[in-house]
């Protein structure tokens, strides 16, 4: 097996044990565009080891044949919805237009990283205190630290990934999911929940 070829099969394998089983088809198709080298996909502005992808627990996919991600550049403040469609044994995807980050345009919770992203005050109150981060190497836990806010260094997510993609799902969900891709592998996970209409983050995983 090729560097190339060995380096795609890793990737599929760990990103789909963290995402919803029936979601793990396009998923994996995702993942095998971004780091397929000379190939035109989606999402030519994320790079291909070091990126992130946002998810939702509910992600209903099942058994339809259409599904949708979003390209969310922070930068520009603009969300492309990508369409993925099964044909011919595999999926295929078309660009919609770019439309700016808002409640209205996508997902509020995109809206909501945003803020989360570049107000420390706001980050600290929708973060759920004492924060636990929780420290993997392999499968086992080996270590869980408990943050408190005055120890709070804040996280820059849409500075240190200004492109991200986000998993599009029909239903609302209160959860969301981002996960770190770095050097090829999942780095780490931060976890959010939505309660009464705001979203808060809850708990961090690291992975060594």
């Amino acid at each position: 097996m090729g560097i190339l070829k060995k380096h795609i099969y890793t990737l599929i394998l760990l990103f789909g044990t963290i995402l919803p089983s029936a979601a793990q088809e396009l998923s994996s198709h995702i993942l095998n565009e971004l780091i397929t080298a000379g190939k035109k996909n989606p999402y030519q502005g994320i790079d291909a080891k070091n990126f992130a992808i946002i998810t939702i627990d509910s992600i209903p996919f099942s058994n339809t044949p259409q599904h949708s991600t979003a390209y969310l550049d922070f930068k520009k403040r603009s969300v492309v919805e990508t369409t993925f469609k099964r044909g011919g044994g595999r999926w295929n995807y078309s660009n919609g237009k770019a439309s700016a980050i808002g409640k209205e345009a996508y997902d509020e919770f995109s809206d909501f990283i945003l803020q989360f992203s570049q107000n420390k005050d706001f980050q600290i109150n929708h973060t759920i205190f004492p924060f636990p981060v929780n420290v993997f190497v392999g499968k086992e836990q080996t270590k869980r630290k408990l943050i408190m806010p005055r120890d709070w260094d804040p996280m820059e997510l849409t500075n240190l990934y200004p492109q991200m993609i986000h998993f599009k799902s029909d239903e609302k969900g209160n959860n969301r999911k981002i996960y770190i891709y770095q050097k090829g592998r999942v780095a780490s996970m931060y976890n959010f929940i939505r309660i009464n209409k705001n979203w808060y983050m809850i708990e961090k995983f690291e992975f060594e």
